[in-house]
């Protein structure tokens, strides 16, 4: 009887730490095809956020050199028409938009509080990217789509 007990207790550990081991996504499972049109000028009223952080919106968006230094990938960067922008918020804090190089639009982005991952031909961005939950309550990595429909980006996994 012990002994069943204790093969129980075991094969229901075993399958709760199996549920937990679901592949993360990956770039490719979300492709965004490149625009290879003219950009057109951001329209900083279609957001607060655009009001509230011109310079780091628009620089990012033209990919000036201080930018391209601190940032890597600026202009069309995300999910095959767009600029995802980033800046500081605070301590373990960043906050993001994400500017439509079809139209000039501008949507909110994720907060993170370890940085972003993003491709230029993917929808998906990784949220705190390599971070770790023991760290802060709010360092997990997440992962986000960008939902063309909707214009807004959903949690997956």
């Amino acid at each position: 009887m012990k002994i069943r007990l204790t093969y129980l207790t075991f094969l229901s550990v075993l399958l709760l730490s199996m549920t937990n081991l679901r592949p993360h996504p990956f770039f490719k499972q979300y492709p965004a095809y490149l625009f290879k049109g003219h950009k057109a000028k951001p329209i900083l009223k279609s957001n607060p956020l655009g009001g509230m952080f011109r310079t780091m919106i628009t620089d990012t968006y033209y990919s000036k050199d201080n930018m391209k230094h601190w940032r890597e990938s600026t202009g069309l960067n995300f999910g095959g028409h767009y600029c995802f922008a980033y800046w500081g918020c605070g301590s373990n804090c960043q906050s993001a938009a994400v500017v439509d190089v079809k139209t000039g639009l501008i949507y909110d982005g994720p907060t993170a509080a370890g940085g972003y991952e993003f491709r230029s031909t993917s929808r998906l961005v990784i949220v705190n990217p390599g971070e770790s939950a023991s760290d802060c309550a709010m360092c997990a990595t997440e992962y986000w789509v960008w939902n063309e429909s909707g214009k807004k980006f959903i949690q997956v996994h």
